[in-house]
């Protein structure tokens, strides 16, 4: 029965479509609901107010006016309150992307939150467009819709809460996408300068660029950084030098590279993780419910434990830079290393594990894997599942999730991948 529905390319067809379908209609009734696109539409319209985009302003007027801290429950200080808990660094990215949703800003925001869904959702079925054009290995047999399947449903945890938070993830794996796969070095250098000025983390895909030999295309991109930057620098020059300044010094430069930067039960980070377990205060609130920290260190040390870390995780990817036709494998883990080691990653984060777990999929349609590796990927994606709180329950999430399960998960797949790499070389030669 089940071998039946599989070779039923009809079926595979009829359940992906309707997944897609829930995505558009769950996007779309839920642009009412509070949600990051919020604070993306506010700091849009700060353009024309002249507000700071990241209001850390906010802490400097609290500072100056109050003189005792409790000061800042009078009601005449509501309006900064406020401002501080829900406006202060809820914006983190740099300024373009603020200055791209301008148009957005001057709509209702419950019908701009519903517009963005829908470019969201369009930039998933971009995604799978794109994946269903790739040739990831040579003698690729031909993609069945059930590999789509399998792809949401594996991924399915981080697409509800990237939907429901009505996040940017989505648009950065399709440009990053675009920009691989296309063979014209201008379209690829633009396109992946336009994804790394609206957030960092794609920078890393430059890796790919310079793999290729695509020298060209980096040049292009670094023209892209200069065209992108500069189009706000027209509409309103100094605004624009004071608040990337800003970004710099602000979010670059002290709060993405301080381990305690929203070290949160929810955030997934290796950094968040460290500071979750090491330091204490990271979480006031949560850390004294799970018993943590285990042992309390000092900043320093913990920036020392995390840079070894990300070396140890490096360095496989720097040997199989060495090595030819891993292109794919490559991609996939520069997209795991792009949120497992960014300063914060919330669940919708690991949205960007649709790519290599789509490639992991169709890599075990392609060659033959051992027991033991198809048992370490089911556990691996079993439990992204079993652990969300539809099986468990809050509570148990909850524990989870402040313990950082997605980050050794994450982790999990990108040794995976570097191990069934290694194999593949080795086996061709």
């Amino acid at each position: 029965m089940l071998k039946t529905v599989w070779n039923s390319e009809a079926i595979g067809k009829f359940v992906f479509i309707s997944f897609l379908l829930f995505f558009l209609i769950s996007g779309v009734t839920r642009n009412k609901q509070k949600s990051d696109f919020l604070d993306y539409y506010h700091a849009s319209q700060r353009w024309g107010t002249g507000e700071n985009l990241y209001k850390f302003d906010t802490i400097t007027k609290l500072t100056e006016k109050l003189k005792d801290w409790q000061e800042i429950f009078l009601p005449e200080n509501a309006a900064l309150l406020d401002s501080l808990q829900n406006q202060t660094g809820t914006y983190i990215y740099p300024p373009l992307f603020s200055f791209l949703l301008i148009p957005f800003g001057k709509l209702d925001p419950s019908f701009a939150s519903g517009l963005h869904s829908i470019l969201n959702w369009f930039c998933l079925v971009g995604i799978f467009y794109i994946l269903s054009k790739i040739r990831f290995f040579e003698n690729q047999s031909k993609i069945s819709p059930w590999i789509y399947v399998l792809t949401i449903l594996a991924n399915f945890r981080y697409l509800e809460s990237h939907v429901q938070n009505n996040q940017v993830g989505l648009l950065l794996i399709f440009l990053v996408l675009s920009a691989l796969v296309s063979k014209n070095d201008l379209l690829s250098g633009v396109l992946l300068a336009l994804a790394t000025v609206i957030k960092v983390t794609p920078i890393v895909f430059i890796v790919i660029f310079i793999y290729e030999k695509r020298f060209k295309a980096v040049l292009y991109f670094l023209a892209g950084l200069i065209f992108w930057n500069a189009i706000p620098l027209l509409y309103r020059f100094d605004y624009t030098i004071v608040m990337t300044k800003e970004w710099f010094t602000q979010v670059l430069g002290q709060a993405l590279s301080n381990p305690l930067a929203r070290s949160w039960k929810n955030n997934q980070s290796l950094s968040s993780t460290l500071a979750k377990y090491f330091y204490h205060g990271a979480d006031f609130v949560n850390q004294p419910l799970y018993r943590l920290p285990f042992v309390d260190l000092s900043l320093n040390t913990i920036k020392w434990i995390q840079n070894g870390i990300i070396v140890l995780f490096g360095l496989p990817i720097l040997y199989l830079l060495k090595k030819p036709n891993l292109k794919w494998h490559l991609t996939s883990l520069l997209f795991l290393a792009s949120c497992l080691f960014s300063g914060i990653s919330w669940v919708h984060s690991f949205v960007i594990c649709i790519f290599p777990i789509y490639f992991l999929i169709l890599h075990k349609e392609n060659h033959k894997w051992t027991r033991a590796e198809k048992n370490w990927f089911l556990i691996t994606i079993a439990l992204v599942l079993l652990t969300h709180r539809s099986f468990v329950g809050g509570l148990v999430e909850n524990i989870f999730l402040m313990y950082s399960i997605l980050f050794y998960l994450g982790a999990s797949l990108y040794l995976f991948i570097i191990s069934v790499s290694l194999r593949n070389y080795e086996s061709r030669n």
